[in-house]
């Protein structure tokens, strides 16, 4: 078999940081690529004890919210 013939799920995560601006919600930063969503949820829960609005999008571009109030 070909190496190249095999499907790789490679999952990367990142920490985005979400600001409401009136009714708006505006996606502002995003930090690094993680390889696990383990080390990014890490990231995302020091920042929200910090107290940043963030949540996880993975490779895909899928958000995950991680703070309660945000649409």
């Amino acid at each position: 078999m070909n190496p190249f013939d095999s499907p790789k799920t490679v999952s990367m995560w990142r920490v985005v940081f979400i600001e409401r601006r009136g009714k708006r919600i505006a996606h502002e930063r995003t930090g690094p690529w993680h390889p696990s969503r383990d080390l990014a949820y890490g990231w995302a829960r020091w920042f929200i004890e910090q107290g940043h609005h963030v949540a996880l999008q993975g490779q895909g571009g899928d958000l995950e919210k991680l703070c309660p109030g945000l649409p």
